[in-house]
C-alpha cells in the first residue's frame, strides 16, 4: 500500500478542544480519501510527545493510519527520546525519515533545536535503528536534510548514507 505522510499541525493534548476535534476530524477525512486510493495516510512525528500521538490515533480510528517516525523532530521540538518514543509507537510505523539535531535552548519557552548533518546531532542513530530492527520495520529510512548551501546539503546526504550502511552493518 501507497504511503503519504505530512505534518498535521500540533494536536492539543486536551481531547475535549476545538482545535483537537477539528484536526481528529481533518485526519479522519484524509484517511477516508487515502484508503479509496489503496493509500495509507501517515502523521509526521515530532510536535507532541509519542504517548500524546499514540492516543490520537486510536481516536480518529482508522486501520490505514500510521506514522511517519523522524527521530529528529523529537528532539528539535523537545517532546522526547526518539529511540524511547519509538518503543511506544512503533506498531504504526509505515515510514522513516533519517534525520539529525540538538535539542532546544533551555529555558527558552517555544525554541527549536537546530537540525545537524546525520550523525552530528543528539540522536542515538544505532539505538534507533535497533529499534527499527526490534519492531520489525522493513521499509526505507529516507535522509532528511535542509540546507541553505545544496552542495553541502548533498555532501551531507552522501556521507548520512554511508553512516547508515555501516551502522545497518553492525545493528
Amino acid at each position: 500500500m501507497a504511503s503519504i505522510a505530512t505534518h498535521v499541525g500540533f494536536i492539543p493534548e486536551d481531547t475535549s478542544d476545538a482545535d483537537y476535534l477539528a484536526v481528529r476530524e481533518m485526519v479522519r477525512r484524509v484517511c477516508d480519501h487515502a484508503v479509496s486510493h489503496q493509500q495509507t495516510f501517515a502523521l509526521e512525528t515530532g510536535q507532541e510527545r509519542a504517548d500524546i500521538l499514540l492516543d490520537f490515533l486510536h481516536d480518529v480510528n482508522r486501520r490505514n493510519l500510521g506514522i511517519n517516525f523522524d527521530p529528529a523532530n523529537m528532539i528539535l521540538y523537545g517532546t522526547g527520546d526518539p529511540v524511547k518514543s519509538l518503543e511506544v509507537v512503533g506498531q504504526h510505523v509505515v515510514s522513516v525519515h533519517c534525520k539529525d539535531g540538538d535539542w532546544p535552548p533551555v529555558g527558552v519557552p517555544g525554541a527549536l533545536g537546530a537540525e545537524q548533518p546525520l550523525g552530528k546531532g543528539s540522536v542515538d542513530l544505532k539505538g534507533f535503528l535497533a529499534g527499527l530492527k526490534k519492531i520489525g520495520y522493513k521499509g526505507a529510512l529516507t535522509i532528511e536534510r535542509e540546507a541553505h548551501d545544496q552542495e553541502q546539503r548533498l555532501r551531507d546526504i552522501q556521507d548520512g548514507k554511508r553512516l547508515l550502511e555501516e551502522l545497518r552493518a553492525g545493528v
